[in-house]
């Protein structure tokens, strides 16, 4: 609240002090770490003003101590000595008055992992890059909500890679549905040792044939229950052998375990005769459960409209940048390995949801085609909207509130206001609303 309202006097008062600095002590609700406890911080602001009056910012923050707080009431009264100090004390400086470039997260999954550029949960934290490091995304939050166009607790919309392992038994995800979340894929890799012709797939609602087998949907919902339900029993036995032998190694039985032990237990009761048969079941009423599923083919550079309350689940080897509703909740209809994050599968509740009518083929819309730029809207959604540019030229990019831009592919300058940056390919950048909602792009010579 105190930096915006130093930032609306700034511009508006010709007595206004061309630059100013400030030490600010802070309480942070960590809502998203188990307890939600309260952090102490402080943070050293830089409010400075451009030549065309616009306000630069730059900040610091860090956990409060007496021999801090001590420290900085020492500091001289000038701009220079705050960016002094953060660099003397190995302390991250970073303009968040300009596009902010985000540092992702890697969070491990049974199927793979993920990679998260604006998450913040308890199993990780994104960060904003800056001069000598980077800081957690939500201390940083804390002073962007005016710039950013967020209402109080709001968050960004979460962005993310999904990276499964390349192995048909471990590398699919969960085959889940979403009341709430509205989520899109783009696929920007499928693994060729998966996949040899380049085309891998995506689980998606119930299939053709499946829905002409059955005469209801009644009738189809039921016949896949009882399926789902003969391969869990078979699920569950084996998980609990798994189990004892993570119990054998030391290991919580929470713990993830890298597909190739998996497979080197598998093996080993397999060779038991007492569990032969049971391996092969499990491999058996899979394929059953799964031929009701509709599985829709997938290349690099295809887009996945994923509609509420449609069960859906990637495949191995497609990696896959999504932009979801920040919001965690899902409905897990089946899985081919143990789920860590939860002790039941919710099939029953999940096919009382179920639409069968979405639809799950929804195609871009072109909103401008030039040799130098084609812009695709990929998704309109309530919450968020998605656009895909193919950049040769120059573009300048107007939007209504905050802007997540993730360059895919090649090499891309960015302009905003005073300030610009280059971006590499995997690179995302988080761009403020205000004071100016839009942002010039220019592909690399």
């Amino acid at each position: 609240m105190f930096v915006a309202q130093r930032l609306a006097v700034l511009p508006q008062s010709p007595l206004a002090p061309a630059e100013g600095c400030y030490a600010l002590r802070f309480t942070h609700w960590a809502y998203y770490l188990v307890g939600q406890p309260r952090q102490d911080l402080l943070a050293i602001v830089q409010i400075q003003q451009s030549s065309s009056g616009n306000p630069a910012v730059a900040i610091s923050i860090f956990p409060s101590s007496e021999s801090r707080i001590h420290e900085l009431e020492a500091l001289p009264s000038t701009p220079d000595a705050l960016a002094h100090y953060a660099h003397q004390q190995n302390l991250p400086w970073v303009h968040i008055s300009s596009p902010l470039l985000l540092e992702p997260v890697t969070v491990p999954k049974p199927w793979g992992q993920e990679i998260w550029y604006t998450g913040i949960e308890a199993r990780g934290q994104a960060a904003v890059i800056g001069q000598g490091g980077s800081l957690p995304l939500p201390w940083v939050m804390e002073f962007l909500r005016e710039q950013l166009d967020l209402a109080e607790l709001e968050q960004l919309i979460l962005l993310k890679v999904l990276d499964p392992l390349p192995d048909e038994g471990y590398g699919d995800l969960y085959f889940e549905l979403h009341e709430r979340k509205q989520e899109v894929y783009v696929v920007t890799h499928v693994d060729k040792s998966a996949w040899p012709d380049g085309c891998g797939a995506i689980q998606l609602g119930f299939s053709p044939d499946a829905r002409k087998e059955y005469k209801t949907e009644v009738a189809l919902k039921a016949a896949y229950g009882a399926a789902v339900k003969r391969y869990e029993t078979v699920r569950r036995a084996i998980d609990a052998l798994l189990d004892e032998k993570k119990q054998q190694q030391g290991m919580t039985l929470s713990q993830p375990v890298a597909a190739h032990q998996l497979k080197l237990w598998i093996n080993e009761l397999s060779q038991v005769a007492e569990y032969e048969n049971l391996i092969e079941l499990e491999k058996e009423y899979k394929q059953a459960m799964n031929s009701f599923i509709a599985l829709q083919p997938l290349a690099v550079g295809d887009v996945v409209t994923v509609p509420r309350l449609v069960p859906h689940a990637l495949q191995h080897g497609v990696r896959v940048v999504e932009f979801q509703t920040p919001v965690y909740e899902r409905k897990i209809l089946s899985f081919g390995q143990k789920v860590l994050t939860q002790e039941h599968w919710d099939t029953v509740e999940a096919l009382t949801l179920v639409d069968m009518a979405a639809d799950t083929l929804i195609k871009p819309e072109s909103l401008l085609e030039s040799a130098a730029v084609q812009v695709q809207r990929i998704v309109n959604f309530d919450e968020f909207e998605v656009c895909r540019i193919r950049l040769c030229g120059q573009h300048e990019l107007k939007f209504d509130r905050y802007c997540l831009l993730m360059l895919l592919e090649g090499d891309a300058s960015l302009t905003w206001m005073e300030s610009s940056l280059e971006l590499g390919a995997g690179e995302v950048v988080l761009v403020p609303a205000k004071p100016q909602a839009s942002v010039h792009l220019k592909a690399a010579t």
